[in-house]
């Protein structure tokens, strides 16, 4: 009786611990997966990330810029490809303005002057051309003749209210086609004044 009372606690040890042996083995084996399955910590997947980028596509090209650009030409020193009746050409000089004359018809060459600075124009049937200085002095010459011919002193009619205030007169020539002779029509433009003077036909005919 007192044996067994002996081996009864050494048996019941030699059956507990292989329980418990196996209970703490699969405690310690149950303890990852609990803290795993009961973590609320989630861990990002290690994943690749990926980068948007755009590439166009092959056909695509770039808006193209223009830039307009005009080749560089040459100007002709002749200003006509036929003469056209009278060529006129006006030269300043020490002495006054000279008047070199053309006569494309048949050629005549030659020069009036020297001249007060001044304007002029060449008549509509091209055979007579008017020169008006800047003091008022009209003059009329037949083309073919080196030499002018004085007609009309316009400081002394005292019409063209420029000359009575003393300014530089800013004359535009014109003709009118009478029925014997042309006519000479004078607009001064700094007053807007005009008036018509009669040329006489041995000069324009």
């Amino acid at each position: 009786m007192r044996i067994m009372k002996c081996f009864l606690p050494l048996f019941f040890i030699a059956i507990a611990s292989p329980l418990l042996y196996s209970c703490n083995l699969s405690v310690a084996v149950a303890t990852p997966t609990q803290q795993a399955t009961s973590s609320n910590t989630v861990m990002p997947a290690t994943s690749p990330t990926s980068t948007l980028t755009f590439t166009p596509p092959a056909t695509s090209t770039p808006f193209p810029t223009f830039i307009t650009a005009f080749p560089l030409t040459t100007t002709p020193t002749q200003q006509w490809t036929a003469c056209p009746g009278i060529v006129i050409t006006k030269t300043q000089t020490n002495k006054g303005d000279m008047l070199h004359i053309l006569r494309c018809e048949d050629g005549l060459e030659y020069d009036l002057g020297p001249l007060a600075k001044g304007t002029y124009a060449v008549g509509p049937n091209d055979k007579f051309l008017v020169y008006i200085t800047s003091g008022g002095i009209v003059y009329a010459a037949k083309i073919g003749e080196p030499y002018l011919n004085g007609l009309y002193n316009l400081m002394r009619e005292r019409i063209f209210t420029v000359f009575n205030k003393g300014a530089a007169p800013d004359f535009q020539i014109s003709f009118v086609d009478g029925v014997l002779s042309y006519k000479l029509v004078l607009l001064e433009n700094n007053y807007d004044q005009k008036r018509v003077y009669d040329l006489p036909t041995r000069i324009t005919h």
